[in-house]
C-alpha cells in the first residue's frame, strides 16, 4: 500500500526505542533505486524483519517524466517484494527520513552510496546528514551504481528541458532590454534593473524554474552589455558594478526559487484538494448507503470520473469463490477473472504496470476491510500509463480503502439482518410451538372428550347432556378455527403477501357484518353503534376490515368485565375515516400502548381464552396494508379505545350532498 505523509520538524521524535532489525530504505528517482530496494529486501529477509521504502518529495523542485517513471517503478517493486511504500513531503530529505524513522521505531536505515566523491566536496548528501544526526539508528550504505536517494537534489534542479520555454525566456529578456532602453535609457540603471527582475518573475511563473535561471543569466549579461559602460561590451569599467550584477543575480535566483516553490506548493495543494474532494464525495455517498449493490454503483461511478476508467469488482460468494458483482459493459473478458483469483489468493496487486501479469490492460488490487479482505477491484484506465504516477496510485489506494470499508460494512449489515431474521424465525417457531402445546391442544382436548363421550355413552346420555356436549364441542371447534385463522393471517402479514383488494363500501354495512358474525357472543353485551347519517363510503377490502373489527370486538370481550358496554363509532376526518371500538374495562397502560400490537404479546397471559396474542398484530398489519394506522388510548372515566384510520383518497363514485367532516 502506497502512503503519503506530510513532513514535520526533525525534533518530533517518538519516545520508544527503535526495533532492532526493522528496516527503512531511502528511495530516489534514479534507476539504481531498484538495485537498492532488492538489497534491502534481502537484508530484511535475512533478519526476518519488516521493511519500508521511503521517498521524500521535495516541495521546491519537480521531477522529469522519466525520473517520475523510475520512482513509480521503484515504489511498485518495493510493494511487490513484500515491503511498504511511503511518500513523504518536505524540504529536507534527511530531516523527513530521520523523523519518520524515529516515529516508526526503525532500527536501520539503508541508503545508496554517492556515485562520485567529488559531489561531497560541493554539497551535503543525505548520507552525510544521516550520519551526522542519527544516534540510535544504524545506517547501512549500499553501492547501487548511481546516486540514488543518498544525494539531496539541488535547489536548482529543474524539469526536463523544454526548448520552447528557454527560447521564450531569451525573447522575454530581449524585449525587456528594448523596452528599458526605449523608456529609461542608460541613465536610470535602477529602473532598468526593476524591469529585468519583473521579467524574471514572469518567466518563473509561466515557464518554470529552468527558463527563469536562464532569464536571470541573460538579464545580467544584457544589463552589462547594454546599460553599463563601456557599452556594447561585457567589460566593466567601474568595479562597483560587479556588486550590482552579483546582487541582481542573487535576487533573481531567490525570486525564481520562491516563485517555483509557490508553484509547486500550489500544485501539491490542488492535488491534495482534488484527492480530498473525491474521497469526501464518495465516502459521503457510501456512508448513506446500506445495500452492497448500490455501494458498487456509487464506487464505479466515482472511479470512472476520477480515472476515466472501466471498473470491475469481484466479491466472494459461496465456497469463497469470486464472482463478478459489477463491471463496465464490454470492457472485461474471462481471462481477467483468473488474474482476480490470483490476486485474491496471493493478496498482491497484479495486472497493468506490475510484474505479475504485466500484459494485462487492467490493474487489479485487493479490497480490504478492517478485519479481512472483502473483494477484488479491477480498474482499466483510459491511458495505460496513468498509474505510473504515484499520485494517481495514492488516490486509487485511498478510494479502494474507502470502498473496502464500505463493502465490509454492507456485508456486516446483511449478516446482521440475516441473524435478525433467524432470531425472528426462531421466535415465531417457539411461539407457534407454545400455541400448539397450549392454545390449540385445549380446544382439541375438549372436542375429543365430548365426541368420545357421545360415541361411548350414546344410549346412557340424556338429551340435555348430549346437547351440552355438542355445544361445547361446537364452541371449541369455532375457537380452534379462529386460532388457526389468526395463525394463517399472521403468516400472510409477516410474509408481505397481504394485498388488500379495495372497493368502495359503506362503513355501516361492514360493521353490521362483523356484528352478525359475533351475534351469539355479544348477546349479553350492550353494543352501542354511533355513525353519522352521511358517512362517506370508504375504499377498503371488506373481508380484511371485517376481520379487524371482529378481532377488536373479541379483544374487548376477553379483557372487559361481563356485562359492560362496548361502543362502536366512526367519523370522517379530512381525507380519512376514523373508526373506534371502545370499552369500559381496565384499560391499557401507556407503557404497553405500542407493545400490545406485537406478535404473540398478551397483556394478561394468565387470562383464560387469551388466544395466541396475534389478533391485534393482525389488525395492525391489515390497517397498515390499507395505508392507515391503528392505536389505543385510555378513555376518560376508565376503559380503552382502539382506533384506526383508513384513507379515503379520491372522491367516491357517488354524487350526493357533502358529508360532515370533523376538523
Amino acid at each position: 500500500m502506497l502512503h503519503n505523509v506530510a513532513g514535520s520538524a526533525m525534533g518530533d521524535a517518538a519516545p520508544e526505542a527503535p526495533i532492532e532489525g526493522k528496516l527503512l530504505v531511502c528511495v530516489g528517482a534514479e534507476r539504481g533505486s531498484a538495485r537498492l530496494i532488492r538489497a534491502a529486501e534481502r537484508m530484511a529477509t535475512a533478519s526476518r524483519s519488516d521493511w519500508t521504502a521511503v521517498h521524500v518529495e521535495l516541495s521546491t523542485v519537480g521531477l522529469p517524466e522519466d525520473a517520475q517513471e523510475d520512482l513509480s517503478s521503484a515504489l511498485r517493486l518495493a510493494e511487490q517484494l513484500g515491503g511498504n511504500a511511503v511518500v513523504l513531503s518536505g524540504r529536507s530529505p534527511a530531516v523527513e527520513i530521520l523523523r519518520y524513522a524515529r516515529e516508526g521505531n526503525f532500527g536501520r536505515i539503508v541508503v545508496g552510496a554517492p556515485r562520485s566523491r567529488l559531489l561531497r566536496l560541493f554539497r551535503l548528501t543525505v548520507l552525510d546528514a544521516l550520519l551526522t544526526e542519527c544516534d540510535t539508528i544504524d545506517v547501512c550504505v549500499v553501492a547501487c551504481g548511481s546516486e540514488s536517494a543518498s544525494r539531496a537534489p539541488m535547489r536548482w534542479a529543474s524539469r526536463a528541458p523544454r526548448w520552447l520555454g528557454f527560447i521564450a525566456a531569451a525573447l522575454a529578456v530581449a524585449v525587456a532590454t528594448m523596452f528599458a532602453d526605449l523608456i529609461f535609457g542608460r541613465s536610470q540603471l535602477s529602473d532598468v534593473v526593476m524591469v529585468y527582475l519583473l521579467v524574471i518573475v514572469m518567466v518563473s511563473m509561466r515557464l518554470g524554474y529552468g527558463p527563469s535561471i536562464l532569464a536571470a543569466v541573460l538579464s545580467v549579461a544584457a544589463l552589462d552589455f547594454t546599460f553599463v559602460p563601456p557599452y556594447l561590451s561585457f567589460a566593466v569599467a567601474d568595479r562597483r558594478r560587479v556588486v550590482t550584477f552579483a546582487v541582481m543575480f542573487a535576487v533573481a535566483l531567490v525570486i525564481s526559487s520562491l516563485t517555483q516553490l509557490v508553484r509547486n506548493q500550489g500544485s501539491a495543494a490542488r492535488q491534495r484538494e482534488r484527492r480530498t474532494a473525491l474521497l469526501y464525495a464518495m465516502s459521503r455517498e457510501l456512508a448513506g448507503t446500506l445495500g452492497i449493490d448500490t455501494m458498487l454503483v456509487i464506487a464505479s461511478r466515482h472511479l470512472h470520473d476520477a480515472f476515466d476508467a472501466g471498473v470491475v469488482v469481484f466479491l466472494p460468494r459461496s465456497s469463497d469463490r469470486l464472482e463478478v458483482a459489477i463491471r463496465s459493459e464490454g470492457t472485461f473478458d474471462a481471462k481477467e477473472h483468473a488474474i482476480a483469483d490470483w490476486v485474491w489468493g496471493h493478496e498482491r496487486s497484479a495486472g497493468l504496470g506490475t510484474e505479475s501479469f504485466p500484459s494485462a490492460t487492467t490493474f487489479f488490487l485487493l479490497l480490504r476491510g478492517s478485519r479481512d479482505k472483502v473483494g477484488i477491484l479491477g480498474v482499466r484506465p483510459g491511458h495505460e500509463r496513468r498509474f505510473a504516477d504515484p499520485e494517481q496510485r495514492l488516490l486509487l489506494d485511498a478510494l479502494a480503502a474507502q470502498i473496502g470499508s464500505a463493502l465490509e460494512r454492507g456485508q456486516l449489515a446483511e449478516a446482521a439482518q440475516r441473524a435478525q431474521v433467524e432470531i425472528e424465525t426462531e421466535r415465531l417457531r417457539s411461539s407457534l410451538l407454545s400455541s400448539i402445546s397450549h392454545d390449540l391442544r385445549t380446544p382439541l382436548g375438549v372436542i375429543t372428550g365430548a365426541t368420545s363421550t357421545l360415541l361411548q355413552d350414546e344410549e346412557v346420555l340424556i338429551p340435555e347432556a348430549r346437547l351440552e356436549l355438542l355445544e361445547s364441542a361446537h364452541e371449541e371447534a369455532e375457537r380452534l378455527n379462529r386460532l388457526v385463522g389468526n395463525l394463517l393471517d399472521m403468516t400472510r402479514v409477516a410474509s408481505g403477501m397481504l394485498s388488500p383488494k379495495k372497493e368502495w363500501h359503506p362503513l355501516d354495512e361492514v360493521i353490521g357484518v362483523a356484528l352478525n358474525r359475533l351475534e351469539s357472543r355479544l348477546a349479553d353485551r350492550d353494543i352501542q353503534v354511533t355513525l353519522p347519517p352521511l358517512l362517506p363510503p370508504v375504499p377498503l377490502d371488506a373481508i380484511l376490515v371485517e376481520q379487524v373489527l371482529i378481532n377488536l370486538l373479541e379483544n374487548a370481550l376477553k379483557y372487559t368485565p361481563f356485562g359492560t358496554p362496548i361502543e362502536i363509532s366512526a367519523i370522517a376526518k379530512g381525507d380519512t375515516v376514523e373508526i373506534a371500538i371502545s370499552d369500559r374495562g381496565p384499560g391499557v397502560p401507556a407503557v404497553y400502548a405500542d407493545k400490545i400490537f406485537e406478535k404473540f404479546y398478551r397483556l394478561k397471559p394468565d387470562i383464560s381464552d387469551g388466544g395466541t396474542g396475534l389478533g391485534l398484530a393482525i389488525c395492525r398489519g391489515v390497517v397498515e396494508a390499507h395505508g392507515g394506522r391503528i392505536w389505543v388510548q385510555t378513555r376518560i372515566g376508565g376503559g380503552a379505545s382502539f382506533r384506526f384510520r383508513l384513507p379515503i383518497g379520491e372522491s367516491p363514485p357517488l354524487v350526493g350532498e357533502p358529508w360532515p367532516r370533523a376538523s
